[in-house]
């Protein structure tokens, strides 16, 4: 891909507006200096110290802030939090990069998801330890849902794209229920004229007539739900093309350090990555691709010109350790410039 086309997509980025759709959660990593480490008197075991946090948007949180990183004009939040602590925090984030909460519900009969990631520092070096995981085990309140539906309306009618991150594997219990989802299929078929974009972590299948992103393996396990560990690449090109045709829509295959596979009116494209310097931490690192994506095809873009630019990001992202990780458009150029320059796609045949 020729640098002069990558500046005139991402160049592009300022003038359009995009709706984020799904889970929101706040990003707590824990900095716990292991020289301090004292046992408890009540318990005997270890009581860890907490010197410093760090708070992110996390989730769709996450792709609103590599959405905003990137330059895009308007970001819109669409999902529900808690009237707690972490949602208070989560609002703070979110106004800290400029998101747009018109859309972003409280109720105090659900909790603000949250990820906890505590960091054990130790001689200078900070090492990811059990993440502890906060989340809704309980179905959608109806009356959140209501407002989530009934604002959906517009929200496609305003914004240039959507983005709809179903970030829960529990059923229901989410942003995205069924109901949620069914009104935005309906939506999606009256508003031809916009990008619609799901990325979902269990029910990429339930979507119709919308593009589409998933990784390998989720994409396989549509449809073979015995698939453990990484699946075979023809599986991968048979599995993404079948879900390609039952959505008559772009799919983005994600396969990590080998790149993104596309189906679309361009046929079946493989634009591989590079392998960049390590440290690695794929943290967020399949939101940022997501918000690369929808901003370089809202931007004009084709299948293949976005697939590159989720890969540039990507490997930006990926690099920096220990946060939820974004890039900018200096950082997309210094990328381009430094490792995927001469990168080009491949056609690829089933």
């Amino acid at each position: 891909m020729e640098r002069n086309r990558v500046i005139e997509l991402i160049t592009n980025f300022k003038n359009i507006s995009v709706a984020v759709i799904g889970d929101y959660f706040l990003d707590k990593y824990l900095v716990i200096d292991t020289s301090l480490n004292e046992p408890s008197i009540e318990t005997k075991l270890t009581a860890y110290q907490v010197t410093n946090k760090r708070l992110y948007p996390g989730a769709s949180g996450t792709v609103c802030n590599n959405l905003t990183s990137l330059g895009v004009g308007s970001v819109y939040a669409v999902g529900f939090i808690g009237t707690d602590g972490n949602g208070y925090e989560l609002k703070k984030q979110l106004d800290k990069i400029g998101v747009k909460r018109n859309y972003l519900f409280e109720s105090n009969k659900m909790v603000t998801p949250t990820y906890i990631k505590p960091m054990m520092l130790k001689d200078g070096k900070e090492t990811e330890s059990n993440r502890q995981d906060i989340k809704n085990f309980k179905k959608t309140d109806k009356e959140v849902e209501k407002q989530i539906i009934d604002c959906l309306d517009e929200v496609f009618k305003n914004n240039d794209a959507i983005i709809i991150l179903d970030q829960m594997v529990e059923n229901n219990c989410g942003v995205i229920t069924t109901k949620v989802r069914e009104r935005i299929i309906k939506l999606s078929t009256i508003y031809k004229d916009k990008i619609i974009f799901a990325d979902s972590r269990a029910r990429i299948h339930l979507f119709k007539d919308i593009s589409i992103k998933c990784n390998n393996f989720e994409a396989c396990k549509v449809f073979n739900n015995n698939l453990k560990g990484n699946p075979e690449y023809r599986e991968t090109l048979t599995s993404g093309q079948k879900l390609y045709e039952k959505n008559k829509k772009p799919a983005f295959i994600t396969m990590g350090k080998e790149g993104i596979i596309t189906f679309g009116d361009m046929g079946i494209l493989k634009t591989p990555s590079v392998d960049v310097p390590r440290p690695y931490d794929i943290c967020g690192a399949g939101d940022s691709v997501t918000a690369s994506i929808v901003s370089t095809l809202a931007a004009g873009g084709n299948q293949a010109e976005a697939a590159f630019i989720g890969n540039v990001v990507a490997a930006i992202t990926i690099r920096k350790i220990g946060i939820t990780g974004t890039a900018t458009l200096d950082e997309v150029l210094k990328t381009y410039d430094d490792y995927f320059y001469n990168v080009k796609y491949k056609e690829e045949l089933i």
